[in-house]
């Protein structure tokens, strides 16, 4: 890659100088992140220091052109840490381009072993996180993270991309969009070099996430899950804050049922697996954020959309599933695991079929009341369960879409 020179960023020449000898890299995207990102930083640097004592290091913050202080916070802490750099993301106005830039100058200008992601708003980051990712990067391809958060949390992880990963690749990965990973060489440079960058608008957003763990899925990598316990950051309600994420996650996920589609549909399984923990050293324990929920909200949505969508649900669904849609019990009680398994397979099949991306983007708009009225029955469910038990409910659906798995080839062929 040509790094360029941006006013306020490192020098190219500075940067390549801080990263080429290192054996271990924590990448940070960042943007807008002045609250926490002296935080995280910190906490990379002491896990760096505590758990990989005598080997080169760097980190790279990522910044996607803040309009706050961040970076002045992050070069005000490069006076005393020598191993810190900071570059502008110019790829995109997402989470996607930095983190592509981060593969690119690890790929192109560093001999590292592995590499470290974190996210720029975490409250929740200690030392051992980066011991958990860092080193279990260096015996697996991708590390992902196992967190333990409020039943109300990561909705779009727990209803859409994790059961769908789970139906395709047979193994049970928690958090497959979680934002915080390890990754080994070999991984990065597959990212890197990677030709859907320039096919598809959502890897340069917060389509990332769910893109870097199918590409490590679909080259067959070893995957494994960091014990990080609770995660704490810019939570938001799914009622409200989601929109943009939505559409960037499900349009990435279809996008990649079909782009890696030979690479799952040769997976010949009959039950899923669970892969390997890391676990030590311990992360301390912290109670997760309460995230709070308005259920009359979501499902008002919920039936708005039933209406301001009608036309696009009748071109999509079957008569069956439409009726099942519109019947009392689901507008009152929400969409059931069943009913919604249907619907998704259904949405992955429109989103194929159109090719242009504003079209698909007005399917994505479409499906978000349907995942509204999804959380109105995981509510129902729920609402009264401790966070243990509601991620008991999670795993089992997981598994009802796993037995969907053949009838999802038959729509994608």
């Amino acid at each position: 890659m040509r790094l360029p020179h941006v006013m306020e960023y490192d020098p190219p020449i500075e940067v390549i100088e801080t990263i080429e000898n290192a054996e271990i890299i924590v990448g940070i995207p960042s943007k807008n992140s002045a609250p926490t990102i002296s935080y995280v930083i910190h906490n990379a640097l002491k896990g760096l220091e505590k758990y990989f004592e005598g080997t080169n290091y760097a980190i790279i913050v990522c910044d996607g052109l803040s309009e706050d202080s961040t970076v002045d916070v992050v070069k005000a802490l490069k006076n005393r840490i020598k191993e810190l750099t900071i570059v502008p993301n110019i790829k995109s106005k997402g989470k996607g381009g930095a983190l592509k830039t981060i593969f690119e100058l690890v790929d192109e200008h560093s001999d590292a072993k592995a590499l470290i992601l974190v996210d720029s708003d975490l409250r929740s980051i200690t030392p051992e996180w980066i011991a958990l990712l860092g080193k279990g990067a260096l015996s697996y391809d991708l590390v992902t993270p196992l967190y333990i958060r409020h039943k109300y949390n990561a909705t779009i992880t727990n209803l859409i991309a994790r059961p769908i990963t789970t139906m395709l690749y047979a193994i049970n990965i928690k958090q497959p969009i979680g934002g915080d990973f390890g990754l080994n060489r070999k991984l990065v440079s597959i990212l890197a070099n990677s030709p859907l960058w320039n096919a598809y608008p959502w890897f340069y957003l917060f389509g990332v996430d769910i893109f870097i763990t199918h590409t490590a899925l679909a080259n067959k990598m070893k995957v494994a899950e960091a014990e990080l316990k609770a995660k704490i950051h810019e939570a938001k309600d799914p009622s409200v804050a989601l929109k943009g994420m939505f559409i960037e996650v499900t349009g990435a996920l279809f996008t990649l049922i079909y782009e890696y589609e030979e690479a799952w549909t040769s997976i010949e399984v009959d039950k899923v697996v669970e892969p390997p923990k890391i676990s030590e050293p311990k992360v301390p324990e912290i109670k997760p954020w309460e995230v709070k929920i308005s259920k009359h909200k979501i499902k008002e949505i919920f039936i708005n959309g039933l209406k301001d969508h009608k036309t696009i649900y009748e071109k999509i669904l079957d008569k069956n599933l439409l009726r099942r849609l519109y019947e009392n019990k689901t507008i009152e009680n929400g969409i059931n695991i069943d009913l919604w398994i249907n619907i998704l397979i259904s949405y992955v099949k429109a989103y194929k079929e159109e090719y242009k991306t504003l079209n698909r983007i007005k399917i994505l708009e479409s499906l978000i009341p349907l995942w509204q009225g999804r959380l109105v029955n995981y509510v129902n469910k729920v609402e009264e369960l401790e966070d243990d038990e509601a991620r008991k409910i999670v795993d089992k659906e997981c598994m009802e879409f796993f037995k969907h798995r053949d009838y999802l080839k038959t729509y994608t062929h």
